[in-house]
C-alpha cells in the first residue's frame, strides 16, 4: 500500500471517530439537558457576557416561560432579566472575588411582572483564573418575601419598641418606637451590641437572657432600666423570644420593649404606702388582723405573723390561732372573742402564746366588731401588740424587789439608806455589826457622830461630789465603836434619783477593811526596807536624801553621804555559804548603825553596800563618824562558831548646791572605790581629783553611745604563736576605740564603761560580726587559722547569746570550730547554773570556749571540771613575774599540768621577754602572745603575715 492510499485511510478513521465523539458529546449534553429539567429547583447558567450556555425547566416557570427555549427566544441575554441591571454588575464583580455567593434578586417575568428569586451562584474559571461562565442555583422567595415586607410593617407600626439582634448580641433592626422610646434612631444603634444602651450595672441582665434562650429556655420576661440618649432612664418591659431560619436553626433573637414607668411608679407608690404601714406595725410591734364571719375568712399582717413566728407561706385561721393560745389563757380569750363575732361586744385583753419555735410571748389583743346598718356583724378588725418587754420587765422588776430585800437584810457587807441630810433611814444587820450599834441607834442620827474626828464627814465629800456633777463616790475612813475602837471601812455612795433626775436618797455601802489597812502598813514598812537586816532600802533611801537636800537648801547646811562595801565579803560567802553571809550582813549593819548619830540614816544599798547619809554637818564630823564605823566594823565578831575580823572601804562625798541624790551616790561610791585601790579598810572623800575622773567618764559614757552609729570603733587582732613551730596559729581580737578628738582611748577606760552602762553587748555583737568575717578572709590563704573573740559578763547574760553567735556564723559563713570565745574567771563564778546551760547552748554550735584571765579568781580550778571548757589563759600578771618570783612559777606550772591533765590547751599572755619564753616552753606550755612575739595589729598586717608565711623565731 502506497503513502496516498494510507493517508486516505486515515482520514477515514479520523471522520468515523469525530463523528462518534461528536455523538457522544451531544448525547451527554441530552442527559444533562434532562438531570437539570428533573430538578426542583431553577438552574441558570450564562457567560460572563450575559449569553445563555444551560436553563432548565423550572427556571423558565418560575419565570412564566413554557419551556428553556421559550425563555431564551423571548429573553437572548441573561441580563434582561435583571429589574435593576446595575446589579447583575456587582454581583460579576463580587463573583470575581469569589467563589461562590448567595444573594436575592428581582428577576422580570413573561408577562411584565418580577418573582423574587435567592440565588447560589458559582463560577467557572479558565485555566489562567479569568472568569468564563456564572451558574446559578434559583429559589422563588416572592411570597416569603411579601411577608416579611408585611411583618416589616407591623413592626414599623408597633408602639412598643421592637429590637431584632444576632446570636451574639448585635442589634440588626430598630423599629421607629424603639427610635421614639429611647431616642437613638436605627443608623446609630444598629450594629452596636444589645447592651451598649444598659447602664453599666445591667449588663449582666443581657448576656444571663441570651444564655437561658440559647440553651433552648422559653420565652424571657424582664423588668429593667435602660438608657436614653440623652442620658436619661426609662423603665421597661423586656420580652425576649429566639428567631429561627426555615430550617429551625436559631439565627438570632427579637426582643419587645414597653415603657412600664408610669405603672412603675403607681406600683412603687402602692409600696411605699404599704412599706410604712408595714414599718410602722414592726417598730410599734403591732399587728393587724381581720376577720370576716360570713366568709369564714381571716387575715394577717406581715407584723403579726412575725409576733406569731407564722411564716407567708401559712395560710391564717382562727383554729390555728386559738392552737397557739397558751392552755392557761385559752378561755380568757375564746369567749371574749365569741362575743365579738356574735354580739359585736369589743374585745381588749392580755393572753400568751406559744409560737411554732416553742418561744412564750405576751401579747395584748384589741378586737373591734363592724357593724351592719341592722347590727349583724360584718367583719372583725383589730391589733395584736407584742407585749413581752413590758411584760417581762415588770416580772424583773417585782423580783428584783425581792433579790434586794433578800440582799439588803442578809448582804455580809453593811448597807444603808439615808436621806439628802446624811441621816440613815434604813441600815441592814451588817451596819450593826460593823459599828456595834443597834438599828435604833443609828436610824436618824447624823452620820458625823459615829467618824473619827480626823476624817471629813462623808456628807460632805460626797456632797461636793454631787454638785460637780458625779453620782458616786468612794473612799476609806475610820468609825468610833461605843467602846472608842477604831474600825476601817471602805465607803461606796450613790445619789438616787427618780425620773425626772431629781436626788431622792443616797445608797451607802460599807465593808469592814480594818485587817486589810493594818497589812497595808506591814507592807508598807517591807517595801522600803530591806528584809535582812531591817534597815531602810534603796527607795527610801533616795527619799530621805531628797529630804535631806531640800531642809539643807532651806537653812544653808551641809550633807554628808558615805558609801560602805565590805572587803572580800564574796569569799566568805564562797567559802562558809550563804548563811554566813547573811549572819555577817546582819551583825555589819548593827555595828553601823550604833557608830552613827541618832538622827543620822544607815540603808542597805544592796549585797554588801550600805550607804550613811548625815544632816547638818560638817567634812570633818563626816570623817570622825567613818573613822567611828570603821572601827567598829574591825573589831572581832562571831559569825556561827567562826571568829572573824571585817574591814571596809568607805567613800565621803560632801552635797553642794548643785548636788543630787543620784550625784552624791556616784561620788560617794567613786571614792569608795579609790579607798579599795588604796589597800581597803579605809576611807576616802570626794576631791577635785575624783570629780576630774567622773567628768571623764561621764563623757567617755557620752561619746560612748554614739560610737558605733559613728563608725569610731576598729579592730586590732594579736598573734597566738605555737611555741614548737613558730607559726601563728591564731590571732585574738582586741577593739579599739579612735575618737575624733581625744584621739586613741585605751580599752582600760572605755571597756569598763561598756559593761556598766550594758553597750558591750551590741558593741561586742559588732565585734564578733566584724571578727568572724576578717577569720573568712584569712581562710582563703590559712585554712587553719583560728581567732579569739573576747565575750564579757554582761553579753553573757544577754537575751539568747548562743542564739546571737549562730547568726553571725550564718551571716559571716565563718567555721564554728575556727571561732574561740573567751569568757572572764568571773563568769564562771556567778550563777552557776545559768551559766552553765548558756556555755552549753554555747558549746552545741560547735565553738571552742576558754578561760580568759585564769587564775586571778578564787573558785577558777573547781569550775575547770564542771563547765565545757577547751582552753585557758595564763594572766598576764603570773607572767610577768617568772624568772623572778619562784611563787609564779610554780604557779604556772601547776595550771599547766592541771590543764593538760583535764585536756585543756593552756596559752600564756604577756609575754614581753625572751626568758619569760623560754621558762613558759620549759613548763610546757605550746602557745603564747604578747609584745615580745607581736604587738596587736590591724587586719591588713596580720593578712601579710599570713600571705609571707612568717614564722618566729621560739628556738
Amino acid at each position: 500500500m502506497d503513502g496516498s492510499t494510507a493517508a486516505v485511510e486515515r482520514d477515514g478513521v479520523d471522520a468515523v471517530d469525530a463523528r462518534a465523539d461528536s455523538e457522544r458529546a451531544a448525547s451527554e449534553d441530552l442527559r444533562y439537558q434532562r438531570l437539570l429539567d428533573e430538578m426542583s429547583e431553577g438552574v441558570v447558567e450564562a457567560t460572563i457576557a450575559g449569553d445563555f450556555i444551560t436553563v432548565n425547566r423550572a427556571f423558565a416557570a418560575m419565570l412564566g416561560y413554557s419551556s428553556a427555549d421559550d425563555l431564551i427566544s423571548h429573553v437572548p441575554n441573561a441580563i434582561d432579566l435583571y429589574m435593576d441591571p446595575s446589579l447583575r454588575t456587582r454581583q460579576v464583580q463580587r463573583l470575581s472575588d469569589k467563589s461562590a455567593l448567595a444573594t436575592e434578586i428581582e428577576f422580570l417575568t413573561k408577562d411584565g411582572g418580577s418573582v423574587w428569586v435567592r440565588a447560589r451562584s458559582t463560577v467557572k474559571r479558565s485555566p489562567i483564573g479569568e472568569v468564563i461562565s456564572h451558574r446559578a442555583i434559583c429559589e422563588d422567595i416572592t411570597d416569603s418575601r411579601q411577608a416579611s415586607q408585611q411583618l416589616t410593617a407591623i413592626v414599623e407600626g408597633s408602639d412598643d419598641a421592637i429590637i431584632g439582634t444576632t446570636l451574639d448580641g448585635i442589634i440588626t433592626s430598630w423599629n421607629s418606637a424603639a427610635e421614639r422610646l429611647f431616642g437613638f434612631t436605627a443608623e446609630e444603634i444598629v450594629g452596636r451590641p444589645a447592651w451598649w444602651y444598659a447602664p453599666p450595672e445591667r449588663v449582666f441582665e443581657q448576656v444571663e437572657m441570651r444564655e437561658r434562650l440559647l440553651a433552648g429556655g422559653p420565652q424571657e420576661r424582664l423588668e429593667t432600666i435602660r438608657r436614653r440618649k440623652d442620658g436619661s432612664t426609662v423603665d421597661v418591659l423586656m420580652t425576649a423570644s429566639t428567631t429561627t431560619d426555615d430550617f429551625g436553626t436559631a439565627v438570632g433573637y427579637l426582643v419587645v420593649a414597653h415603657d412600664i414607668t408610669e405603672r412603675r411608679d403607681d406600683r412603687l407608690a402602692l409600696e411605699v404606702s404599704e412599706q410604712r404601714l408595714a414599718d410602722a406595725q414592726r417598730i410599734a410591734h403591732i399587728g393587724s388582723f381581720e376577720f370576716d364571719p360570713i366568709a369564714q375568712t381571716l387575715t394577717w399582717s406581715d407584723e403579726h405573723r412575725r409576733i406569731l413566728g407564722v411564716g407567708m407561706d401559712v395560710e391564717p385561721t382562727m383554729g390555728l390561732f386559738a392552737s397557739m393560745v397558751h392552755p392557761d389563757d385559752l378561755r380568757a380569750v375564746s369567749d371574749p372573742w365569741a362575743a365579738a363575732v356574735r354580739a359585736g361586744v369589743p374585745f381588749d385583753g392580755q393572753v400568751r402564746i406559744i409560737r411554732v419555735d416553742g418561744e412564750e410571748r405576751y401579747v395584748h389583743i384589741r378586737a373591734v366588731p363592724v357593724l351592719a346598718a341592722d347590727g349583724t356583724v360584718v367583719s372583725v378588725v383589730g391589733t395584736m401588740m407584742d407585749d413581752t418587754d413590758r411584760a417581762t420587765a415588770e416580772r424583773v422588776r417585782r423580783a428584783a424587789e425581792t433579790r434586794f430585800e433578800i440582799g439588803f437584810e442578809q448582804a455580809a457587807i453593811g448597807s444603808m439608806i439615808s436621806d439628802l441630810d446624811g441621816c440613815p433611814t434604813r441600815v441592814n444587820p451588817a451596819v450593826c455589826l460593823l459599828l456595834e450599834r443597834t438599828e435604833a441607834e443609828l436610824i436618824g442620827r447624823q452620820w458625823t457622830e459615829f467618824t473619827h474626828p480626823d476624817d471629813q464627814p462623808l456628807r460632805q465629800l460626797a456632797l461636793a461630789r454631787v454638785q460637780a456633777g458625779h453620782d458616786t463616790y468612794e473612799d476609806e475612813r475610820r468609825y468610833l465603836r461605843p467602846d472608842g475602837s477604831v474600825v476601817w471601812a471602805s465607803a461606796h455612795v450613790t445619789l438616787v434619783r427618780d425620773g425626772a433626775g431629781e436626788p431622792q436618797y443616797y445608797f451607802i455601802q460599807l465593808q469592814d477593811i480594818t485587817e486589810r489597812k493594818h497589812m497595808e502598813v506591814e507592807l508598807a514598812h517591807e517595801v522600803l526596807h530591806d528584809s535582812l537586816t531591817g534597815l531602810p532600802n534603796r527607795a527610801l533611801l533616795t527619799d530621805r536624801l531628797v529630804h535631806s537636800l531640800a531642809i539643807a537648801g532651806r537653812r544653808g547646811t551641809q550633807v554628808g553621804v558615805m558609801f560602805l562595801d565590805l572587803d572580800h565579803f564574796k569569799v566568805v560567802n564562797d567559802s562558809l555559804g550563804h548563811t554566813s553571809g547573811d549572819l555577817l550582813l546582819r551583825h555589819a549593819s548593827e555595828r553601823i548603825a550604833a557608830a552613827i548619830r541618832p538622827g543620822d540614816t544607815v540603808a542597805r544599798f544592796g549585797g554588801d553596800e550600805f550607804v550613811i547619809v548625815a544632816d547638818d554637818i560638817s567634812t570633818l564630823e563626816t570623817e570622825q563618824i567613818a573613822a567611828r564605823v570603821l572601827e567598829a566594823l574591825s573589831q572581832p565578831c562571831l559569825i556561827g562558831k567562826q571568829e572573824m575580823n571585817v574591814t571596809a572601804s568607805l567613800g565621803i562625798a560632801i552635797a553642794d548646791p548643785s548636788s543630787t541624790p543620784e550625784s552624791l551616790l556616784r561620788d560617794s561610791d567613786a571614792a569608795m572605790y579609790r579607798a579599795k585601790e588604796r589597800g581597803r579598810g579605809r576611807f576616802e572623800l570626794f576631791d577635785d581629783a575624783l570629780r576630774s575622773k567622773a567628768e571623764r567618764r561621764m563623757a567617755t559614757e557620752s561619746a560612748l553611745h554614739r560610737a558605733l552609729e559613728r563608725d569610731e570603733f576598729t579592730i586590732h587582732y594579736q598573734p597566738i604563736i605555737d611555741l614548737l613551730t613558730g607559726q601563728m596559729v591564731s590571732a585574738e581580737a582586741l577593739l579599739r576605740w579612735q575618737h575624733p578628738e581625744r584621739g586613741l582611748i585605751s580599752p582600760g577606760e572605755f571597756i569598763p564603761v561598756a559593761e556598766q552602762t550594758g553597750l558591750i553587748v551590741p558593741v561586742g555583737a559588732w565585734v564578733l560580726e566584724h571578727a568572724c568575717r576578717q577569720l573568712v578572709a584569712w581562710h582563703e590563704r590559712k585554712p587553719a587559722m583560728s581567732l579569739a573573740v573576747n565575750l564579757s559578763v554582761r553579753q553573757v547574760l544577754a537575751v539568747d547569746i548562743a542564739g546571737l553567735v549562730e547568726q553571725v556564723l550564718q551571716v559571716t559563713g565563718a567555721r564554728a570550730d575556727a571561732l574561740c570565745l573567751e569568757l572572764t574567771e568571773s563568769v564562771f563564778m556567778e550563777d552557776a547554773e545559768y551559766f552553765g546551760t548558756t556555755l552549753a547552748s554555747l558549746k552545741a554550735l560547735g565553738v571552742r570556749l576558754a578561760i580568759d584571765d585564769f587564775g586571778t579568781g578564787y573558785s577558777s580550778l573547781s569550775y575547770l571540771r564542771r563547765f565545757p571548757v577547751d582552753a585557758v589563759k595564763v594572766d598576764r600578771t603570773f607572767v610577768a613575774e617568772l624568772g623572778t618570783n619562784p611563787h609564779e612559777s610554780a604557779l604556772v606550772a601547776a595550771i599547766i599540768a592541771m590543764a593538760g591533765a583535764l585536756s585543756l590547751e593552756v596559752t600564756a599572755e604577756g609575754v614581753e621577754t625572751r626568758e619569760q619564753l623560754e621558762i613558759l616552753k620549759s613548763l610546757g606550755c605550746l602557745q603564747a602572745q604578747g609584745f615580745y612575739l607581736a604587738r596587736p595589729m590591724t587586719a591588713e598586717a596580720i593578712s601579710t603575715l599570713i600571705a609571707d608565711e612568717h614564722v618566729w623565731q621560739v628556738d
